[in-house]
């Protein structure tokens, strides 16, 4: 791989709200485990998609990733024991899709991006 994975993203719903973040620990350059952390605001955030989904993400503990180099950037297969896959489809600059299975069919369910470093 030739960039490496940044080890936190920023997870929003499709319309930009903050629902919380993705943080990665690789294994090798195209495999690792990664955690959730939901830090929605409201109660309206938290019920979305994104967030129903980070939530039970978020307690069922680590899971294994595995990266995919694709034309556009990379693709993060999440294969979460008991629950769909999620793919999060990112570009070269490290923003993109979240996509999953909701309710038997696959759509986006937010965004993924870098987090800001702060001074």
């Amino acid at each position: 791989m030739d960039n490496e994975l940044p080890k936190a993203m920023v997870l929003k719903t499709i319309d930009g709200r903050h629902v919380g973040f993705m943080l990665l620990a690789p294994n090798s350059g195209e495999s690792g485990e990664c955690v959730f952390s939901l830090s929605a605001s409201s109660a309206e955030v938290i019920d979305s998609n994104l967030g129903v989904v980070l939530s039970e993400l978020k307690v069922s503990g680590e899971h294994k990733y595995v990266v995919e180099t694709i034309k556009d950037g990379y693709l993060i297969n999440i294969a979460p024991i008991g629950l769909p896959n999620v793919q999060v489809q990112l570009n070269h600059q490290f923003s993109g899709d979240i996509v999953t299975d909701i309710e038997g069919r696959v759509a986006c369910i937010g965004t993924a991006e870098l987090v800001e470093q702060s001074a």
